[in-house]
């Protein structure tokens, strides 16, 4: 099938690095900063992350969630940003490092962010010039460190191109912990822009349990922004009570991991507000009244609240029987199934951007003026013809017709083709379809009660007139008097014969 329409932080002692060099576009470099993206609590993989241990070793940095270890039942403190934190556990002696390359942009700001945790169950801390868990004296220590990537995951010489985050410090025993909750800090990176450099997340403890906690990692490239942005090309599809908003995901900010999204429905008459939340950029709002406009919106989340809420959309809540859908222009169409009795009903539908299609159409996406309808139909009995009633806030293009994408039984590759037969203008500004279950339209050629149709109007652009030449009135004398002289002399030869 070939639908059309449709993807970190936490410290004790947080980090941010700042290196202004120029202007640049804005992106986030680090993978998975946020350490959402693990195998489950308490596991030790983490997407984006390497890690090595020392022969040996106990424990490691684990995913950890809530208010407790995640190896060890130790109370701490829950993840500041996001449902899991990375932290150290072990239950005995061991040496453990995560790290990730990344590659930062010459001539580009960038700053590195963290937030950090420190929490020692011995009553000393140490910092030996080493990572070695078995040496004699105490080595109870965490680090963060800027790496050349040719050095060892392990080494403390001049493969550490900068000490972002050490503790204790290295010229003498520290305390028993950093201090209470996750913490921040900055550290000037700036001399790295445009290399490819290691950050490692470093943690020895050769005496008793040592709790790093690190959430909320960004390597942040251009300049650092200071808010959540709003979601952007938001799109609508309500059904029944319920309508789904969807839109494209909201980019995470150092220090704000976007955690999900919350979408609020207004009657624009007056009523009460109707709200939904997901993880995810699709977010359904239940209760809505059929017959009813509302305004509605959405805004993305983090560990510092909402974010600024995206530009509303009018929504009508259709009436029993029909679904509406967001336009590219803004308004609202009105889709309805015609012959229930075929039991197919409507699972999804959009109008989505010609180009956004994987090949371009052969006329141009200028020639589909009004998008795409990628639409999706199930619950159809076998066989069964979906007849799809389409009414559009504005008038249809003169002399449209309708174009498709998909295999075909003749050319299984998904291609564009005319499907006229299928499609009639009923009115100004409504068209139906026909498609039949398996048939030529359905994207997925078989006969299995779900009709998938990505397709849409398609208007030629008018063909522009040859020239024609124009003939001033001097030059229409001057050719008339050459010809009449040419004529004179033709004749006078003929009568001298």
């Amino acid at each position: 099938m070939h639908s059309v329409k449709g993807v970190a932080r936490k410290s004790c002692l947080g980090l941010a690095v700042f290196a202004a060099l120029g202007p640049a576009q804005a992106a986030e470099l680090l993978a998975n900063g946020s350490f959402e993206q693990n195998s489950g609590p308490g596991s030790l993989v983490f997407t984006g992350w390497q890690s090595v241990s020392q022969a040996g070793s106990k424990g490691g940095f684990a995913a950890q969630q809530g208010t407790k270890g995640a190896i060890t039942p130790v109370a701490v403190p829950a993840p500041p940003d996001g449902a899991f934190a990375l932290m150290s556990d072990q239950p005995g002696p061991g040496s453990h490092v995560l790290y990730q390359d990344v590659a930062i942009p010459a001539g580009s700001p960038a700053t590195l962010s963290a937030r950090v945790h420190v929490q020692n169950a011995a009553k000393v801390a140490a910092a030996p010039a080493t990572l070695d868990y078995t040496v004699a004296a105490p080595n109870q220590q965490v680090r963060i460190d800027v790496m050349n990537p040719a050095a060892a995951p392990d080494s403390l010489g001049a493969g550490v191109l900068a000490n972002v985050f050490q503790w204790p410090p290295a010229t003498a025993p520290g305390p028993s912990d950093s201090g209470s909750g996750y913490q921040s800090l900055q550290f000037d990176l700036s001399a790295y822009a445009g290399q490819t450099v290691r950050l490692r997340i470093a943690e020895v403890d050769n005496r008793q349990s040592l709790f790093f906690g690190v959430d909320a990692m960004s390597v942040w490239s251009g300049s650092v922004p200071g808010a959540l942005q709003p979601p952007a090309d938001t799109g609508f599809f309500a059904q029944g009570t319920a309508v789904q908003l969807t839109f494209d995901p909201v980019a995470s900010i150092p220090g704000q991991t976007v955690t999900g999204y919350v979408a609020q429905c207004v009657p624009q008459g007056g009523g009460a507000v109707l709200t939904g939340t997901s993880s995810t950029p699709t977010v359904a709002v239940n209760g809505l009244t059929p017959g009813v406009a509302y305004n509605c919106s959405v805004a993305a989340q983090s560990s510092s609240g909402a974010g600024p809420a995206s530009q509303p959309l009018t929504v009508n809540a259709p009436v029993a029987g029909a679904t509406t859908i967001s336009t590219l222009q803004g308004g609202s169409a009105t889709l309805t199934v015609s012959n229930p009795a075929s039991g197919c009903s409507l699972q999804s539908a959009s109008l989505v951007r010609a180009q956004s299609l994987p090949t371009a159409p052969p006329q141009g996406a200028a020639a589909y003026p009004l998008g795409v309808l990628d639409l999706r139909s199930s619950g159809c009995n076998s066989g069964a013809t979906l007849k799809l009633s389409v009414t559009m806030p504005q008038a249809l293009p003169s002399g449209a017709q309708y174009w498709k994408y998909g295999p075909t039984a003749a050319n299984p590759a998904p291609h564009w083709y005319a499907f006229n037969d299928g499609f009639k203008v009923t009115s100004a500004n409504t068209y139906t379809l026909e498609v039949q279950d398996g048939g030529l339209g359905d994207d997925d050629l078989q006969a299995n009660g779900v009709v998938v149709d990505p397709g849409g109007l398609m208007v030629m652009a008018a063909a522009s007139p040859a020239a024609i030449p124009v003939w001033n009135l001097a030059g229409l004398a001057a050719t008339s008097a050459s010809v009449l002289l040419a004529m004179a002399a033709m004749r006078r030869r003929r009568r001298t014969r």
